[in-house]
Order: C-alpha cells, then sequence, then structure tokens
C-alpha cells in the first residue's frame, strides 16, 4: 500500500516540478537554467509525446492523494466544497497514469469510500474490471449493484462505453471473461447467477460480415479476442460452474484448442497453455469421481 501511495504522490509532485521549470524559463531565470529547463522538457515532450498531457489544479492533487490514502472525511469535504466551481474541480479527474480516485479506492480495498465516489456521481467508466482484476469481490458486488440500478436499457454498460483510448483492457474483455482469466469461483459465480454468458468464438475461417469486418480492421486483435475467449472458456471454475458434465465439456474443448493449435500456427504457444489448463481439469474431474466412486 505504502509504495503505491509513494509512487502517485510522486507523479504528481514531478508534474508540479516540470510546471514549475517551464515557469522559470519562461521568466528567464537564468541562461544556464533556463537552457537545462528547455533541454529537460525538450527530452520529457520527446518521450511522451504520445501520452495525453494530465494537468491537475492544486484541488485536484489533493483529492487525488485523498483518496489515495483513503481520507473520506477530505474527499468528502473537497467534494462538496467545489461543487460548483468546475475550472477548480473535476471528480473525474485522474492522474497522470489515468487512473481516477475510483480506482484508487477499488486498488486499496477501501468500501467506504467507494460508495461515496459512486453516490457523488463518480464516471464508472471500467472499473467493475479493474475490481474484477483486483479480484476484490465487495467492490464487484458493489459497482454490479450500481450497474443494475443506474443502466438504461438499449444503452451500452459502462465498462463497454468507455474510451478505449484511456482504458487498460480491450474492448472484447467482458466482466465474464477477466473473472475466468483470474479464475475467481466467487467472482464467476456472481456474475454467472445474474445472467452473464459466454458463448463460444467464431470458428477461425468463420465468414459472416462481423469476423470478415473484425479480422480487415485489425487481424491480431482479431485472433487475440478469441484467444482471450479460450483462455475464458478453459477456466476450471468456470467450466464447473457453468457445465452440466464437466468432464465432456473438457474434453471437447480440448479437441477444439488441439484444431486451433494448428490452424493457428503463430499462436501455437498460447493454445497449448490452455489445452495444458483443459487437461488438468479432465485429470481433476476424472480423480474426483474415481475417489468418490
Amino acid at each position: 500500500m505504502k509504495k503505491t501511495t509513494e509512487s502517485r504522490e510522486n507523479l504528481v509532485n514531478s508534474s508540479a516540478s516540470l510546471a514549475n521549470t517551464e515557469d522559470g524559463r519562461a521568466g528567464g531565470g537564468g541562461g544556464d537554467a533556463g537552457a537545462d529547463g528547455k533541454s529537460i522538457c525538450s527530452a520529457v515532450s520527446e518521450f511522451d509525446r504520445d501520452i495525453p498531457e494530465v494537468i491537475l489544479t492544486k484541488t485536484e492533487k489533493k483529492f487525488l492523494l485523498s483518496a489515495e490514502r483513503g481520507d473520506c472525511a477530505t474527499v468528502r469535504r473537497i467534494i462538496q466544497e467545489n461543487k460548483g466551481d468546475p475550472d477548480e474541480f473535476d471528480i473525474n479527474c485522474v492522474d497522470p497514469l489515468n487512473r481516477s480516485a475510483l480506482i484508487a479506492a477499488i486498488e486499496n480495498e477501501n468500501i467506504e469510500l467507494i460508495r461515496l465516489l459512486l453516490t457523488e456521481g463518480i464516471k464508472v467508466q471500467d472499473a467493475l474490471l479493474h475490481a474484477i482484476k483486483e479480484e476484490y469481490v465487495e467492490a464487484v458486488e458493489t459497482l454490479l449493484l450500481w450497474e443494475e440500478e443506474n443502466h438504461i436499457p438499449g444503452q451500452p454498460y459502462s465498462w463497454e462505453a468507455v474510451d478505449r483510448s484511456s482504458s487498460s483492457f480491450t474492448a472484447d474483455i467482458t466482466p465474464l471473461i477477466l473473472a475466468a482469466h483470474k479464475n475467481n469461483y466467487e467472482i464467476l459465480k456472481i456474475l454467472l447467477d445474474r445472467g452473464a454468458t459466454l458463448p463460444m468464438p467464431h470458428d477461425v475461417r468463420c465468414g459472416c460480415d462481423e469476423c470478415v469486418t473484425s479480422s480487415e480492421q485489425d487481424s491480431l486483435r482479431h485472433s487475440q479476442s478469441r484467444i482471450n475467449a479460450y483462455r475464458a472458456l478453459s477456466s476450471s471454475s468456470l467450466i464447473a460452474l457453468s457445465s452440466k458434465d464437466p468432464i465432456s465439456t473438457a474434453f471437447h474443448l480440448s479437441w477444439e484448442l488441439r484444431r486451433l493449435s494448428r490452424t493457428e500456427s503463430e499462436f501455437r504457444a498460447e493454445y497449448t497453455v490452455r489445452l495444458g489448463n483443459v487437461l488438468t481439469v479432465i485429470r481433476a474431474v476424472a480423480w474426483s469421481h474415481g475417489a468418490l466412486g
């Protein structure tokens, strides 16, 4: 926890230091100092030219640091005092690594702060996926409840509507897929009980409009999304929870993975790993049946 907090503080402080350096150079404070400042800023600009610049006000910096430290009282006070001043404070502000106060609360497993931020109207975006990644069950349940209460039928869910350029997850990663990747039995059960499903991916040679368009736009991502789906389908917890006959399901999946390892040779290593997982499931189930029998 301490390392994460220090890391965030250093990020915010380094941003402030860079801004001060630029101010000093603009003010003409010393030839060498100005040249050094220019050199440093040029190097930073070259290195980070593809990373959106994050400009935080003092209030937003204090807000993010308070959230990181789990200081709910200060977070609540900052929100209340600055509700009418959008130029000074935005509850959806993010740190230089694009993490909001809600993500900080999830990473630090602070359910009180999560509920406070949701009540105050922070944008949820892909917070549910972050909660699943952290395997923070209470946050997953809280965010799912929020989604059920606030989702508008016909509209995309929060994790689907997020700007992909600022998301840590690709568009094919759903809550169920991510929970299966983590092989978290409890979270998988929560999602399945709420009706989440994971259909079998289309055949590798499928010629439907969806597959053709996806492959033409980005063939590598199209193949990676199939791998992500099979990685999820080979989760022992998902097989146990969703199949009436786990051994039969695992056998059929193993045959499909063998076929894919031959068909998509460039991803053979990935499919071989998944195949190994499925074979482990088959052996474990067979052994338990034999032990019980």
